[in-house]
């Protein structure tokens, strides 16, 4: 993998032809050395672990663009005058714009795979710079362009992990309305990238008309507002699915790509939108949404099983599995009135416990 030298003055890594600053400690001059090491090899042959919500991912996004000043800094070293000119860094620049832009997207598994489908517009022209770089040049780029690529190799892989194992923030109901506000942001962004992509031929007008038909707000503000939205959001994405780029070149494109992103972020966020509405539908029972997420913070609700039914616990009492009725509502043990939401018969059960532990403790203390 490479060396750390170390010396009086501190320690120092070398990997094949790269060589690092100085650093005053033994960790700083490993990390150098792993990145030059990924930079040329990539990542070791593992599974990549997905994020565990989105705050996470969007930290691990934003290290990509925050590298911006000191490629320019590196580069204008290297290329004085003309460092902004110079195609590769023009191009790893106009990347980390786009990357920059996408940041909320990562509150969506489409917008996760999109995030990890755009990175290597950072990627790709930053390992074609550090490969064509000899001399002088290697030794200011090395390892702000090795430093760059591992974030990209390490969100890449753990983006797509996510997405295709997604933690809990990011499926079901929206927790906040925010999240809703960022998925229809991340999937307005996507429309006009897909105005700005020529591709003769094809017929853009009825994912314009139905875009333009969505809300400006209040995305998730009710449980009408949520199924009003969704509903809208069913005619943009079989708009998009009708769309299809008339030559085959471009269906494998950018074009294509858009199309299938709008279609899949348009799906995942009504189906969200759906189960939001029926955890809305519940307040009526249970209080604000406020107190039904304040109930289900106090227990850990398993993932569903095959059948459908989810587990709900509170330390190590089971409260009893969730389940869906043949009426479509929710139950579970001691429940007498279906709930429409899964969320919404978890936080009974919570509920009904925490009530049944309160007067049980005021018995003791009597």
């Amino acid at each position: 993998m490479g060396q750390v030298h170390s010396s009086s003055a501190g320690h120092r890594a070398r990997v094949g032809r790269d060589a690092g600053p100085v650093r005053p400690s033994l960790l700083g001059a490993g990390d150098d050395a792993a990145m030059f090491h990924i930079a040329v090899h990539g990542l070791p042959d593992e599974l990549a672990t997905a994020y565990s919500g989105a705050p996470e991912a969007r930290v691990a996004v934003s290290l990509i663009p925050l590298q911006r000043q000191e490629l320019i800094d590196s580069a204008a070293r290297v290329f004085t005058f003309y460092a902004l000119r110079e195609p590769s860094v023009a191009a790893i620049l106009e990347g980390l714009k786009t990357v920059g832009r996408e940041l909320d997207a990562v509150r969506s598994r489409t917008g996760c795979r999109r995030i990890a489908r755009l990175i290597p517009l950072v990627q790709t022209p930053a390992q074609a710079l550090l490969s064509e770089s000899t001399g002088d040049a290697r030794d200011w780029l090395a390892l702000p362009l090795s430093r760059l690529l591992t974030f990209c190799h390490q969100a890449r892989a753990r983006l797509e992990a996510t997405a295709a194992q997604p933690p809990a923030g990011l499926y079901g109901r929206y927790a906040a309305r925010h999240g809703a506000d960022a998925d229809l942001a991340t999937l307005h962004r996507i429309w006009r990238s897909l105005q700005e992509t020529p591709s003769p031929g094809m017929d853009r007008s009825d994912i314009d008309s139905a875009m333009a038909a969505l809300p400006v707000d209040k995305f998730a503000g009710s449980a009408r507002n949520c199924r009003a939205t969704a509903a809208r959001l069913e005619a943009v994405r079989t708009a998009a699915e009708s769309a299809t780029p008339p030559a085959p070149a471009h269906r494998g494109g950018e074009a294509g790509c858009l199309l299938r992103e709008l279609s899949a972020l348009a799906a995942e966020t009504g189906k969200r939108l759906e189960a939001t509405a029926l955890v809305l539908d519940d307040t009526g029972r249970l209080g604000t949404v406020r107190d039904i997420n304040d109930a289900l913070s106090r227990a850990r609700i398993g993932v569903p099983t095959v059948s459908g039914e989810q587990s709900v616990r509170i330390g190590a009492t089971g409260l009893g599995p969730v389940r869906r009725t043949a009426d479509g509502r929710w139950t579970g043990p001691g429940i007498t009135e279906p709930f429409h939401s899964p969320e919404g018969a978890a936080a009974a059960l919570v509920l009904t416990h925490l009530a049944q532990a309160e007067t049980a403790r005021q018995h003791r203390t009597s």
